[in-house]
């Protein structure tokens, strides 16, 4: 690590090289981290979500970025108390409210590690999280990794990061067709994720346009290339964080179906066979919401779910974007502006 804290709102241009192919002792030592914590309004839960970031096990030099993303309480405070005593370069990037895929792209900005270890505001890491995702890399030769995610219970009498130390794993699972499989569901979040950091910007990184970065970072990224998913906890999620997209449910369908309509319309394309899966994984996920959720059998849902089981139409997009109408309250296709994040939302 680097002798002495510094503390800046600077926010640094410099990409270093990732080197990911080297016997995993000389990988780690040469090896520098960038921990990007998004922060939105989160004082209560950053003590121990810093504690456990303090908590990581491995030989390799570590920052923290975290990024500020309009909080109106004592957020920041926590985070400069909470750090006062690092002996590596803390880094605080303060904007205005955009969202959190905004925030994500942000803290990368700023970043001068090899890797990047996101971390929500309100999530805690295992403490052998990056450790093993960075072996899971090196053993695959991949420049990103995932791991699963477990549910802890905020201030109740268990400590969560009280777990029993491992052996570097063996359970890794290489993905032969990743954008396949995130088509049909995304199981995780970016605290699950370590990238490297030149990889995560050729992938184009998070979308402003929404509001969780999540599905669609994942889809990016194997757009891309080839990544590993590592079988045990590497997050650690409270079991009631208000606000939390997931628990939106209309809002939260919408923002899966219109990440993939954007992967399947913006450039580098994809292959016709996934544009196929998207098609049906979209028109599937809006008949079922509309039946269930709007109490309709028959409507144009249906009729565009039926198609999608004999056929895949010259523009499959096109019914994607459709789609969407089944999420919202009014059917419309155009979100709630409430819906948007602030990066796009029209001013009041």
């Amino acid at each position: 690590m680097n002798g002495g804290k510094k503390l800046t709102e600077a926010q640094s241009g410099a990409k270093p090289s990732i080197n990911h192919i080297q016997p995993y002792k000389e990988f780690v030592r040469m090896t520098k981290v960038s921990f990007v914590v998004t922060v939105f309004n989160k004082e209560e839960y950053l003590p121990l979500v810093i504690r456990s970031l303090d908590a990581q096990i491995g030989d390799f030099e570590r920052e923290y970025v975290f990024v500020d993303d309009g909080s109106s309480d004592r957020s920041v405070e926590v985070i400069k108390e909470c750090t006062k005593d690092a002996e590596f370069t803390v880094q605080i990037v303060s904007q205005v409210n955009q969202g959190a895929s905004v925030a994500h792209d942000a803290g990368v900005a700023a970043a001068t590690g090899d890797w990047i270890k996101f971390c929500d505001g309100d999530d805690l890491l295992a403490p052998d999280a990056t450790r093993n995702l960075l072996a899971a890399c090196e053993r695959h030769n991949t420049e990103h990794a995932w791991g699963d995610l477990e549910y802890f219970e905020f201030g109740g009498e268990k400590d969560p990061l009280d777990r029993p130390s491992s052996e570097l794993p063996e359970d890794y699972q290489s993905i032969d067709d990743g954008l396949s499989f995130f088509i049909r569901n995304c199981p995780a979040n970016s605290t699950s994720m370590l990238i490297g950091r030149e990889f995560y910007l050729r992938a184009g990184g998070c979308n402003k346009a929404l509001v969780s970065p999540d599905q669609m970072l994942f889809l990016r990224l194997f757009r891309t290339g080839p990544g590993v998913h590592l079988q045990g906890a590497v997050g650690l999620l409270p079991d009631a964080a208000p606000g939390r997209l997931s628990s939106q449910k209309g809002r939260s369908r919408y923002e899966s179906v219109l990440a993939l309509h954007t992967v399947m319309t913006e450039a580098p394309g994809i292959p016709a066979r996934h544009m196929a899966e998207a098609y049906r994984r979209a028109t599937a996920r809006a008949y079922r919401f509309d039946r269930r959720n709007h109490g309709k059998i028959i409507s144009a849902h249906l009729m565009r779910y039926l198609e999608s089981k004999l056929m895949v139409p010259a523009r499959p997009q096109d019914r994607v974007y459709a789609a969407l109408g089944a999420f919202t309250d009014d059917g419309r296709i155009e979100r709630p502006e409430n819906w948007k994040p602030a990066a796009i939302r029209t001013p009041s």
